[in-house]
């Protein structure tokens, strides 16, 4: 009899072992805020402010986001310094590109028209970075001497970087796609 409670309570122990060490992949974007991709590529975007988002990291020498994208690729994140910055360059980061095989960082000039000029200022391999089926978080620091990256969380080094020769600060934000529709999170809480 005592062998049996032993034995039960040895079951009940390793059960609750495993219920405790799962994890939800979705847990990562809980107090985010979320933004469905409805608008495209070309269209006309509504830029939001940062300095009213909660989950700022602000230093003497950078500004982090953490960001998370749903979705089977060509995330777009576009920041710049103003609200409506057609006829201004913006910084473009497209992550998940080329059939979610590249992730690449462009100024990008955009007239209120569907024209615009990319200079691509950064590239790297990043096969299937994205993913349908679960959300893909990364933090974006933007530093003020023009250095910018980007790290998958859980990672020390940055999966892309690059450098803006203009500093242009991510006052505003924006997210767009190509062609299938994808799920951002933002203003993501910082993790220490």
């Amino acid at each position: 009899m005592k062998s049996l409670k032993v034995a039960v309570i040895a079951v009940l122990v390793s059960l609750f072992y495993v219920a405790a060490s799962h994890t939800n992949s979705f847990d990562m974007i809980r107090g985010c805020a979320q933004y469905n991709s409805a608008m495209g590529y070309d269209d006309p975007l509504f830029y939001f402010t940062t300095s009213n988002l909660r989950n700022v990291r602000y230093t003497n020498y950078s500004k982090t986001f953490n960001i998370a994208i749903l979705g089977h690729g060509d995330g777009y994140i576009r920041y710049g310094r103003t609200l409506f910055p057609y006829g201004r360059t913006v910084i473009e980061i497209e992550i998940g590109g080329w059939g979610n095989m590249r992730s690449i960082a462009r100024q990008q000039y955009r007239t209120m028209s569907t024209r615009h000029a990319n200079n691509q200022i950064g590239e790297q391999q990043t096969p299937s970075i994205l993913s349908p089926y679960h959300p893909t978080m990364f933090t974006l620091e933007v530093f003020n001497n023009g250095t910018v990256e980007v790290t998958l969380a859980g990672d020390i080094q940055p999966f892309l970087t690059f450098v803006d020769s203009r500093r242009i600060p991510a006052n505003y934000m924006a997210f767009t796609k190509r062609n299938r529709d994808l799920i951002f999170f933002y203003d993501c809480p910082l993790t220490p």
